[in-house]
């Protein structure tokens, strides 16, 4: 096939292996970078929250769900119930988060903000309005399954809220996936 058809052919042909080789090359080097380390995990806990100032809050309680992502980037969702004092006051709170979480052994420090809304009740009366956080905290995974869990939040509710709530501290414990 001098000079004929098939010679005008063959660099496309060339052109088109290279790139299928780059292909499985690329299909291969994010096979490795996967099996290296896990892309996610997550967990699911439940806590007992301790909010202040205490002189308005009872203990209160809640669950979150987690995913990391490439060992560093947690997502949480969590809700709280934060009851008053008293039986008719309380606040109900739901944030979105998203963390650094790098891994140190079995322990995992954590730290970062949250956005979400919260509603408090005194009474009949009522607010609802949205929530900042910063996040500090750590986990502590034991035989792989079980969760502990210790955290600081630090609050910011929009608006004025009927109570008073400037931080929480928590602890909780939970199953890994």
């Amino acid at each position: 096939c001098q000079r004929g058809p098939c010679h005008l052919m063959y660099p496309v042909h060339v052109k088109a292996l290279s790139l299928g080789r780059r292909a499985v090359a690329l299909a291969l080097g994010l096979g490795v970078l996967s099996a290296a380390a896990p892309a996610r995990a997550g967990d699911v806990t439940a806590f007992v929250a301790l909010p202040s100032p205490t002189d308005q809050w009872a203990h209160g309680f809640g669950a979150a769900l987690s995913s990391t992502w490439f060992n560093m980037v947690t997502f949480e969702g969590e809700a709280a119930r934060i009851p008053g004092e008293t039986t008719d006051n309380g606040m109900s709170s739901f944030t979105a988060s998203a963390l650094l979480s790098p891994p140190v052994g079995a322990l995992t420090p954590y730290g970062g903000v949250g956005i979400g809304l919260f509603r408090q009740n005194i009474g009949s009366d009522s607010d609802i309005g949205r929530l900042k956080a910063w996040i500090v905290g750590a986990k502590v995974k034991l035989g792989g399954l079980i969760v502990l869990k210790a955290e600081y939040r630090r609050l910011d509710l929009s608006g004025t809220p009927l109570l008073d709530m400037d931080s929480r501290i928590s602890a909780g414990a939970g199953i890994a996936f």
